[in-house]
């Protein structure tokens, strides 16, 4: 739960969406109900609502997801990547599918601003790599 005294960002509920798919991802226990209830026991108002719905919608069509990032990460799967890494390219992905209110670079940034923190200098270059394929490749379909 959110104990800090000061409002809760959209990049403090991001970092919580991280966890939950890596916590989901770690127990093999990514499921769409899950995911909305985790979101519901973390993510203090209108950032349970919104962090739900997203993640919802990104367990919903993970097979996709791990589709496009297979598809635009030169040499890796999705299998052989650091789980770290994983849940916030996913958290990325599902962000720029089904949040429209979001601009992809703002998704982007945010996601390498996590690898930042939760990984490695070379994990937040290669995920702004595969993003920024992934993006361009929506554009094209």
């Amino acid at each position: 739960m959110w104990r800090e005294s000061r409002e809760m960002t959209r990049n403090d509920a991001r970092e919580i969406m991280m966890q939950i798919l890596y916590e989901m991802d770690a127990t093999k226990s990514l499921d769409e109900a899950k995911a909305t209830q985790l979101a519901a026991e973390r993510l203090p108002g209108d950032h349970a609502q919104r962090g739900g719905r997203l993640l919802s919608e990104t367990v919903a069509h993970l097979d996709e997801i791990d589709a496009d990032i297979n598809r635009c990460a030169s040499r890796w799967k999705t299998t052989r990547m650091p789980k770290v890494d994983l849940a916030i390219m996913r958290l990325a992905c599902g962000e720029i599918r089904y949040s429209d209110d979001i601009p992809e670079a703002v998704s982007i940034n945010e996601a390498i601003n996590m690898a930042k923190k939760y990984s490695t200098d070379s994990s937040a270059r290669f995920i702004h790599g595969v993003l920024g394929a992934v993006t361009k490749g929506s554009k094209n379909d």
